[in-house]
């Protein structure tokens, strides 16, 4: 026999062993939970515009987000927003020594 047909067998061989090994370690990993659907925090309203004769004249879509990225607690917490450019900086107070 050749080399070749050597390395052929020995390299089917492996990968052979390798697909086993996956399906194996995809077996045993635990099942992850399906992800919990989401309640939308949007709501759409549509105005139509109408003129006598039933001709469209306009239509306004309006889309209302309702978002929170934090609780009040952690909110109140929080330093005040900086001041918008070109207004005059606030003084801010020394802070008291320590005893």
């Amino acid at each position: 026999m050749n080399t070749k047909l050597w390395v052929c067998v020995i390299v089917g061989v492996l990968v052979a062993h390798l697909c086993v090994l996956v399906i194996v370690d995809n077996i045993r990993k635990p099942q992850k939970p399906a992800p919990q659907l989401v309640e939308p925090n949007f709501s759409v309203s549509t105005t139509t515009v109408s003129a006598p004769d039933g001709k469209v004249l306009k239509m306004e879509h309006e889309f209302t987000v309702e978002t929170q990225f934090a609780k009040p607690e952690v909110l109140a917490k929080l330093p005040p927003p900086p001041a918008p450019y070109g207004a005059p900086p606030e003084t801010i107070p020394a802070p008291a020594p320590a005893n």
